[in-house]
């Protein structure tokens, strides 16, 4: 197979990394606007080349994967679809607005691809999409975050929140998803794939706190309806040089193209 990755920072490269290893993938185009990250990434792995012309790129690979923001799922994602070309998505938040999933799914319809869209930074989703057939009647996901993964976000300073100040844990959010990934969009994606995977935006409840003792990023989601009821906890280990991501969201983005590339799929 040949990839094109969209977006050369913590997890791209983490991605492309592991790519290098696997007999599968051909070639990697890897996008990114600063093309000296790219460059860099070229020197360690050999499979990989700068697309200095990404609709090139796209033509040439089997599989798109966007690892950089919301902002390039909006630009580029739609484009990959109406080539044909399936996509797999890890700015999920950019699907919480309803007329641009709803324009994904039908151009994805029509040209017969499709958008893959990972577990993330949390367990459980499978769970949660199987639970979904029946009836969910609630869920609820709580965030525990160290302060710095949340400097310079603006939400906070809006309300002259100091996170210098914290000394213990503190609830900065309440609300719903739809305003926590507006509000949070580089911090919380595992809200929106739960939405997604469950009773949708308006109704998944999102609590962020911050706690300064935190050494983890924590994600607690619960869940009940006909089906019973569902309770897990994933304690993450953040990227050291990007503590708003976990490990373990480009773990799962690396499972995600095992199973596409790969024949074995458990999990579905």
């Amino acid at each position: 197979m040949k990839m094109t990755i969209i977006g050369c920072g913590s997890i791209g490269k983490t991605l492309a990394r592991f790519l290098e290893t696997m007999d599968e993938v051909e070639l990697v185009h890897v996008f990114d606007t600063k093309q000296k990250a790219v460059e860099e990434l070229m020197t360690e792995c050999q499979k990989v080349r700068y697309a200095n012309n990404l609709e090139d790129a796209f033509e040439k690979s089997d599989l798109i994967i966007e690892t950089a923001s919301q902002s390039a799922v909006h630009e580029y994602i739609p484009k990959a679809l109406e080539m044909g070309k399936n996509v797999l998505v890890m700015s999920v938040g950019a699907f919480v607005e309803d007329d641009f999933k709803e324009k994904c799914r039908i151009l994805a319809k029509q040209k017969g691809c499709k958008v893959y869209i990972p577990s993330g930074a949390v367990c459980g989703i499978e769970g949660i999409c199987a639970a979904a057939i029946a009836e969910i009647e609630e869920v609820i996901i709580m965030s525990y975050k160290p302060p710095e993964a949340f400097r310079n976000v603006k939400y906070l300073k809006n309300k002259g929140i100091d996170l210098d100040s914290i000394k213990r844990p503190k609830v900065i959010f309440n609300g719903h998803a739809k305003d926590a990934v507006k509000y949070f969009p580089k911090n919380v994606n595992v809200a929106a794939t739960l939405s997604l995977a469950g009773i949708g935006i308006e109704r998944t409840v999102v609590k962020i706190i911050i706690d300064p003792k935190a050494t983890l990023n924590t994600h607690r989601i619960i869940a009940k309806g006909k089906f019973g009821e569902i309770e897990c906890w994933t304690r993450n280990m953040p990227f050291p040089e990007n503590p708003r991501t976990s490990y373990l969201a480009a773990l799962s983005l690396i499972s995600a193209v095992k199973k596409i590339a790969g024949s074995f799929w458990v999990g579905v």
